[in-house]
């Protein structure tokens, strides 16, 4: 085995979740070049790991937009001349699209749209863990698989930093810690409205935090500012603004030296859980059963509002309530995200 292209061009948690199949596969198949592909946005936070030859783009808004981008990027595939791949996309673009590469040993779900394109299917157990369905796709190629194996030969997921920005973010927070304060993040934004905790119940824990002589530390993407907007109206305490400011290695590099995240379900929590940053995750819409957990070996709490009628809601939350009322998120209160919180950073 030569060359093995691992196929996940979804949101950035989703491709960080799919790192514990690479670093498995590097074990397994020890002389192959393996190959990653993500969406172009996420591509910096995984062009460091060791054991990816390279990492591939797939922008199928942009150049690879429509059948003719499809193509196209078939066409790019078939010049790796790959001896396997492995999709954790189940999408019927997806599919197509490997399937005109070429290759003839192609891995995936058997859920996926045009899963009769696979040529072997795994089960997608959506009782496991995303980082465990990934890992099962090895049970069609691995003789040895059990997911206690594969778990133990992928870890937990593994992201980049910006190392000259992770120094001079470190001496930078190091001038607080030197008068014994800790410093919180906070990244109160998502993709999905559903998923964002109330702007207001994050400046609470602002608030709370600086007249406890903790720091917040706010970050998000730039595209995501308005919400950081809406929470200074809101929060009567200053706080560090690294909102839309920085690359997702730099926000890496910010993550890594937090004493505490506190997030919603988002990408900047599978990059605590990677990087092993005490995180608690605000989770509403969405729920454990769905496999998208803060997966690793640190510390973490999930706060959620257990036996809710209407949870989940949906697979990754949605604009707006369809029950209209909120209350996943909503009856989430300050006060308990704050003792959670307090316990971690003792």
């Amino acid at each position: 085995m030569h060359r093995i292209l691992i196929f996940n061009p979804s949101f950035i948690g989703d491709s960080i979740l799919t790192t514990p199949l690479v670093n498995a596969l590097s074990k397994i198949y020890p002389g192959a070049k393996i190959y990653f592909c993500v969406r172009p946005e996420s591509a910096d936070l995984f062009k460091c790991l060791e054991n990816v030859q390279e990492v591939i783009t797939f922008d199928k808004r942009g150049d690879y937009k429509g059948l003719t981008g499809l193509w196209k990027f078939a066409c790019k595939l078939r010049e790796y001349n790959f001896d396997m791949i492995l999709t954790a996309h189940k999408s019927f673009r997806s599919l197509l699209t490997l399937k005109l590469s070429g290759c003839k040993n192609i891995i995936g779900f058997k859920q996926s749209s045009l899963s009769f394109l696979l040529d072997k299917k795994s089960d997608r157990n959506m009782k496991l863990h995303e980082v465990e369905r990934n890992l099962s796709l090895l049970s069609k190629i691995w003789d040895e698989f059990t997911l206690e194996k594969a778990k133990k030969l992928g870890s937990s997921p593994r992201v980049c930093e910006d190392s000259e920005y992770e120094k001079k973010v470190s001496t930078f927070l190091n001038t607080f810690r030197k008068e014994s304060k800790k410093i919180v993040g906070i990244a109160p934004a998502s993709v999905w409205n559903t998923k964002m905790w109330p702007v207001e119940n994050y400046a609470t824990i602002i608030e709370k935090m600086y007249f406890k002589g903790v720091y917040s530390l706010v970050i998000s993407s730039p595209r995501e500012y308005g919400v950081i907007e809406d929470l200074k109206e809101e929060c009567c305490v200053p706080f560090m603004d690294f909102a839309g400011k920085t690359s997702l290695t730099e926000l890496a590099s910010i993550i890594d030296n937090l004493d505490l995240l506190i997030c919603n379900d988002s990408a900047p929590m599978h990059i605590a859980a990677a990087l092993e940053t005490p995180l608690v995750a605000l989770f509403g819409p969405t729920t454990e059963s769905l496999g998208f957990f803060p997966y690793g070996r640190g510390q973490r709490e999930v706060v959620e509002i257990k036996d809710l009628y209407c949870r989940p809601c949906a697979l990754h939350g949605g604009r707006r309530c369809p029950e209209k009322h909120f209350r996943c998120m909503r009856d989430i209160k300050p006060e308990n995200v704050m003792a959670v919180a307090e316990e971690l950073l003792t």
